[in-house]
């Protein structure tokens, strides 16, 4: 059976509690998942408690407003505060949760970009050390940490925190979609550049992670980046397991270059996209990713695994996201694991587990199918014509750099 067999709930964009967690896995664990990554920081939302750096949650759990339409408009705003954030009990009873179904949790905290919830509370570390407020817009942002001795302490203080909370082998760093480039508005970060003879920002990047390396190392954990981290020089990346979201050829080359990786392409692997373009679907950030899609995906010979996402940008509710989770989550273990006849009997035999946890599942059946249209964080067609959306999506699948963000 494949090794991981994983699955990553972003609690950063919109935070879902210890209960929830601990459901999901009894539901994962149904369908012998065996990992769940929690991406717990980002612009957004940082998502963790900590004791050595508390303004990480006290302020970076806290944003003022959330974006109420689609990323690619023109932001409108919900003005709710939104927060929350896992204390150690609550990562402690997920954890003992989880090793009671045979489980491990994967913690992840996104470096050196998407760390806007990171910068609000400590500006200190971010370029040019300007305030920043936690983000309640959806997109990539500017923030990028620097590359000083200061800000690496932080970092190995920060990781120590999270390695002694997670006894997970593996700890996540994030490493993508950094606009690396505003390292060279930084004046600071200019002459350290000079003084470290790097000529150029993909050399600070590769610096700065090789610098995370050594930390994460040095924990006794292995570090996973997703795979923006390995491609901007795949001769220079570090020796990090490879979490490949953008597609198989990205995959093929890691795997070339004697990297582990792990699988997990936004088609069909990002269940934060609709299951169908239709105005009676929440709205959300892509579509369609259908059962057949996800029936249809064969993993590369000799990954590590693979693993879907859920990210919340516009999933607020528990409700919603077992509705986007259940259910394609079967259908990739079925695909990829499951070595049974039949994904309809295979889903039959363990459908009366996820009813007896309650599991919100989406039913084939339009006349069946619980009607969520009006939750998350307004409709899929409100402002946003379809036709754009096509484009979109046609264009990422040409070119196979599609960004989760747009």
């Amino acid at each position: 059976m494949m090794g991981w067999r994983g699955a990553m709930l972003d609690i950063s964009r919109h935070f879902f509690d210890a209960a929830f967690i601990k459901k999901t896995l009894s539901a994962l664990a149904i369908f012998d998942y065996n990992t769940l990554h929690l991406h717990l920081s980002d612009d957004q939302g940082w998502r963790l408690e900590s004791k050595v750096h508390p303004l990480l949650h006290e302020l970076g759990a806290h944003r003022r407003q959330s974006q109420i339409n689609h990323g690619l408009l023109r932001p409108r705003f919900d003005g709710i505060e939104h927060s929350g954030h896992l204390t150690h009990e609550d990562v402690h009873e997920i954890i003992a949760h989880a090793k009671t179904l045979g489980m491990q949790v994967v913690p992840e905290i996104n470096i050196p970009g998407h760390t806007g919830a990171l910068l609000a509370a400590y500006p200190q570390y971010g370029i040019n050390q300007k305030h920043v407020e936690v983000s309640g817009q959806w997109g990539i942002s500017d923030h990028l940490l620097r590359p000083f001795p200061e800000v690496f302490e932080f970092l190995q203080t920060t990781f120590e925190e999270v390695a002694s909370l997670f006894p997970s082998e593996y700890i996540h760093v994030g490493g993508d979609e950094s606009l690396i480039e505003n390292w060279l508005l930084d004046p600071q970060v200019l002459d350290f550049m000079i003084q470290k003879d790097l000529s150029s920002t993909k050399d600070v990047f590769i610096f700065f992670m090789r610098e995370i390396e050594k930390i994460i190392s040095n924990l006794g954990k292995k570090m996973i980046t997703w795979d923006d981290a390995f491609a901007f020089d795949p001769n220079r990346a570090t020796r990090a397991i490879v979490m490949s979201w953008r597609g198989d050829a990205i995959a093929q080359i890691a795997l070339d270059h004697g990297r582990e990786v792990i699988q997990g392409p936004v088609f069909p692997t990002y269940f934060d996209y609709s299951y169908e373009v239709s105005p009676s679907e929440p709205l959300a950030i892509g579509g369609a990713i259908t059962l057949g899609d996800i029936l249809s995906f064969s993993p590369l010979p000799g990954v590590m695994g693979v693993q879907f996402q859920l990210w919340s940008e516009y999933i607020q509710s528990p409700l919603h996201a077992e509705y986007m989770m259940w259910p394609r989550a079967a259908a990739l273990a079925y695909r990829c694991w499951g070595g049974e006849v039949g994904f309809d009997a295979y889903f039959a035999a363990r459908l009366p587990l996820l009813h007896k946890l309650g599991i919100t599942i989406r039913d084939e059946d339009p006349l069946q199918r619980l009607n969520i249209a009006h939750l998350g964080i307004g409709e899929f067609h409100e402002g946003f014509p379809i036709s754009l959306m096509t484009e979109v999506l046609e264009k990422s699948a040409i070119t196979g750099e599609v960004a989760r963000d747009f």
